[in-house]
C-alpha cells in the first residue's frame, strides 16, 4: 500500500511525461503524486539557504585577466 509517491530526475521531467504518468494512475492516485526534476531540487536549497552540493554549479574556467603586454 502506499500513500504517495516522489518521481525525483535529475534532469527535467517533461510535460508529456507528468500526463502520460497520470492517465496510466486512476484520479484517487493521481493526487498522491509529487513530481521533482532539478530545477525544483535546487530551488530548494536557495529557499533553505543551504550551501550547493559540490558538482551542482557547472565549471567556470579560470580567466586570466592580464594583459598579454
Amino acid at each position: 500500500l502506499v500513500d504517495h509517491a516522489f518521481i525525483v530526475a535529475g534532469g527535467e521531467i517533461t510535460k508529456a511525461a507528468r500526463n502520460w504518468l497520470g492517465n496510466k494512475l486512476d484520479a484517487t492516485k493521481r493526487s498522491q503524486i509529487l513530481f521533482m526534476d532539478r530545477e525544483d531540487l535546487i530551488n530548494l536549497y536557495v529557499v533553505t539557504n543551504l550551501p550547493l552540493p559540490t558538482g551542482a554549479t557547472p565549471v567556470t574556467p579560470a580567466e586570466d585577466d592580464d594583459l598579454p603586454f
